[in-house]
């Protein structure tokens, strides 16, 4: 997918519960983008080569069992062997301090056959030693990530860095929040986790603040593997500079926008204001044929608007830095306020999905911290619902996680019940990999309209829609379906 003169395109296409009663008008006006990049020439359109940070855990616990330390080396090693020649890079220990382990200078490298060589010598003596300053490995990879865009001219190229650990941030905790600050837009980070240390909701919060992923390496001998794909990924991304331009009309606000596949992310804070109330978010850099999925919201009052007519409340666009001309077309996001309490006669697939996707995240999250807290029965109850919503949303490889940490009685209904030995670390990955969606827009059809589902908090008045597990309003959970009966 180019456009006439050989530059990258995007397509931009918008689903959309267009129909919404003025009493649910609190709730939001959404839509969902779904954007797909074709036509890049990593060669042509990568801008200034990409910069790739490792950082690899080298404090004392690394030592327990031998084995952490010993995949540590070998993964780091083959990481620095994926990467493309050209690109920047640099080699980290983290322990209470960064160390610089290749190059030595606090620079970024430029990666070619001698210099993986000297990174792979350096990286062989890694030994554990120390603590755990997650804040301050960042802080240094902000710093090389930093003084390489001052060394080059143009667009910068995708930034990326890989974080390893088999701790939390004990060490100068104070560091942490605030490095995510200054991190933020700079670069990607994939946070993974080792052994049994870690902490789940501390390398979450790494992911999604620097929109990365974060997951659990099980087995010390799956380390090299899951380096090697991460790094081949990053090479992968070779265009930058791609915006969503969301327009609102008069009187319309933009509550949030979100990219909600594959990997949820919240864009909004991220918004920079443009010409003509247009407010534009910067994405992280695209690989050739990538489809990504956005959520945005419209506060919009319906006082005084007509009823049962298209309104248009915004338009949302793509914009390519490197190819202005190739921009997509505007498209409407619009809504047709019903009367009263009506009810839409058609709602929208991709919203179902996406909401439904929302509440397990919420469920699993809530299931976390109950079984952290040692409330079992709350723990198991929740963990039913994600079992039966993972079932609504047919994705299999959460049913299957789902199924180490619970007996699935009834997938359908959510009867489970809580294994009384199974890998605790399965929940934090629950938890990490709980924003990951498996659909894209185009996978889904629209469905038939089914009955608003009311909140049953006495200050609450809010309609949830058809699907909702959770009230749109107070975000209480909705009263179960009826038993014996598929939800509506």
């Amino acid at each position: 997918m180019t456009d006439r003169n050989g530059e990258p395109a995007v397509t931009l296409t918008v689903h959309q519960d267009e129909e919404l009663a003025v009493s649910a008008a609190k709730s939001g006006v959404h839509g969902f983008l779904s954007v797909r990049v074709g036509g890049v020439d990593p060669a042509a359109h990568g801008g200034p080569p990409a910069s790739e940070v490792i950082v690899i855990d080298c404090s004392g616990s690394m030592a327990t069992p031998s084995s952490k330390i010993a995949s540590a080396r070998e993964a780091g090693i083959a990481a620095v062997q994926a990467l493309r020649d050209g690109t920047r890079f640099a080699v980290v220990a983290g322990t209470h301090q960064a160390r610089m382990v290749y190059p030595f200078d606090g620079r970024l490298e430029i990666a070619d056959h001698d210099s993986k060589a000297q990174a792979a010598d350096q990286i062989r003596y890694l030994y554990p030693n120390g603590g755990t300053a997650i804040g301050a490995w960042l802080r240094l990879t902000r710093r090389l990530m930093a003084d390489g865009e001052r060394m080059r001219e143009g667009p910068a190229g995708h930034r990326h860095a890989l974080l390893l650990t088999d701790g939390w941030n004990e060490h100068h905790a104070e560091l942490l929040a605030p490095e995510l600050d200054a991190c933020r837009g700079l670069f990607v980070c994939d946070a993974r986790g080792i052994g049994d240390g870690w902490n789940a909701r501390e390398l979450e919060e790494i992911a999604n603040r620097l929109h990365g992923t974060a997951r659990a390496v099980l087995r010390d001998a799956e380390l090299r593997a899951e380096f090697e794909e991460m790094v081949r990924a990053s090479m992968t991304r070779s265009l930058s500079g791609v915006v969503i331009r969301v327009t609102p009309m008069p009187g319309v606000t933009i509550r949030f926008l979100k990219q909600v596949y594959p990997v949820e992310h919240d864009l909004t804070d991220g918004g920079r204001p443009a010409t003509g109330g247009t407010v534009e978010y910067p994405t992280v850099a695209w690989r050739d044929g990538e489809e990504r999925a956005y959520h945005v919201c419209l506060d919009a009052d319906p006082t005084g608007r007509p009823r049962l007519e298209d309104l248009q409340l915004a338009f949302a666009e793509v914009a390519l830095a490197t190819a202005p001309a190739a921009a997509s077309e505007p498209e409407a996001i619009t809504v047709r306020w019903l009367p009263g309490d009506a009810q839409p006669t058609r709602r929208s697939a991709v919203s179902e999905h996406f909401g439904l996707w929302g509440d397990y995240g919420r469920v699993v999250a809530d299931a976390f911290d109950a079984y952290e807290a040692g409330d079992l029965p709350t723990a198991q109850a929740r963990l039913g619902t994600a079992v039966r919503i993972a079932h609504r949303l047919a994705d299999a490889d959460k049913l299957r996680l789902l199924a180490e940490v619970v007996e699935i009685g009834d997938a359908a209904t959510g009867r489970v019940t809580l294994r009384g030995s199974f890998d605790q670390r399965l929940l934090g990955q629950l938890l990490m990999t709980r924003s990951h969606t498996t659909l894209v827009p185009g996978d889904l059809i629209e469905g038939p309209p089914g009955e608003p589902r009311h909140c049953s908090q006495p200050d609450c008045d809010a309609l949830s829609a058809p699907h909702a597990e959770f009230c749109v309003d107070c975000g209480h959970p909705l009263p179960a379906p009826t038993a014996g009966r598929e939800p509506e």
